[in-house]
């Protein structure tokens, strides 16, 4: 189980890819199980937000951009 939504989408690497294909694969598995519950509005929202401009952005040029991971910083006393 992960600790955090942070945690779901980033397994605290520096592989890139794995954290857009787990992402990818998360809305999939989202938008699939609204759908299997008659939540056809919700799956449309989850879609939504993965889409960019109505394409999939890894059938397109699109670039993901990852900010520094802050969760781990440790305040300075």
């Amino acid at each position: 189980m992960n600790d955090s939504t942070l945690d779901l989408f980033c397994d605290h690497t520096d592989d890139k890819q794995h954290c857009v294909d787990t992402m990818r694969d998360t809305y999939w598995d989202a938008m699939n199980e609204c759908v299997n519950r008659g939540r056809e509005l919700d799956a449309i929202s989850v879609f939504e937000e993965w889409v960019v401009d109505g394409k999939d952005p890894e059938d397109h040029d699109f670039e993901f951009i990852f900010i520094q991971d802050l969760t781990r910083e440790v305040e300075e006393k």
